[in-house]
């Protein structure tokens, strides 16, 4: 299943034949969808169709509750914190009043939505600026975007890749990068990290597979792997 197909897409659907895979492909902008008795690999850039897509199929690579935990944050942090992975403390703020509240009580905040992937997180100094910016979000016409997670703003953030089941580039946070995709169930996604007194927190994860030519052969063979469990 894919919303586009390049280059890459077609790489990774010529080794999958080579390997003896039978391989139908679907760009979801040109075709319905019903359910069907398959696997099937999300190559789509949107976590909420790929999350309707993956309850089409009995398995899909990353699974549904890989997206479930991906698009509810809260969901996300109370399955990590029972698994023992730090995640930051929070507030779920509905209205711009409240937004601006509950920052006053902070002096800087992380500002973020329900989901990693709508790419909206962010740092504000200000609870003036806090105030805006979900006054702005009201207005975006997506109600996962109105609904403000208000936490302490990290000293830093990182954002790390982890292709089934290695991290790559994780230094010392490799064996907690690995511990998170095991409890979300993901094989390709990325993980957001805060740090708070100079430790690695759990901000969020964003489970949309970007194929790049330095990680296809790394990505193939998670989907073989995947396909012979």
């Amino acid at each position: 299943m894919t919303d586009k197909m390049g280059p890459l897409e077609q790489s990774l659907v010529n080794a999958l034949v080579n390997n003896g895979v039978r391989v139908k492909t679907i760009n979801v902008r040109d075709e319905g969808l019903t359910n069907m008795d398959a696997r099937a690999v999300l190559l789509i850039n949107d976590v909420v169709k790929s999350l309707v897509i993956s309850s089409l199929f009995p398995k899909t690579l990353n699974p549904l509750k890989t997206y479930q935990m991906a698009l509810n944050r809260v969901t996300l942090y109370n399955e990590l914190r029972h698994s023992g992975i730090p995640t930051p403390k929070y507030q779920v703020a509905l209205e711009p009043n409240v937004v601006a509240k509950v920052i006053k009580e902070m002096y800087r905040a992380y500002l973020a939505t329900p989901s990693m992937s709508l790419e909206l997180d962010g740092i504000v100094t200000s609870w003036e600026g806090g105030k805006s910016i979900a006054e702005h979000r009201v207005y975006l016409g997506n109600p996962l975007v109105s609904i403000n997670m208000v936490m302490p703003a990290p000293e830093k953030i990182q954002t790390h890749l982890v292709v089934g089941g290695e991290c790559l580039d994780c230094g010392d946070n490799g064996e907690l990068i690995k511990e998170v995709a095991k409890v979300t169930g993901c094989y390709y996604c990325r993980v957001s990290l805060g740090y708070y007194g100079g430790e690695p927190t759990v901000l969020g994860i964003d489970p949309r597979i970007e194929l790049r030519q330095e990680h296809l052969d790394k990505f193939i063979n998670t989907v073989m792997r995947w396909l012979n469990e």
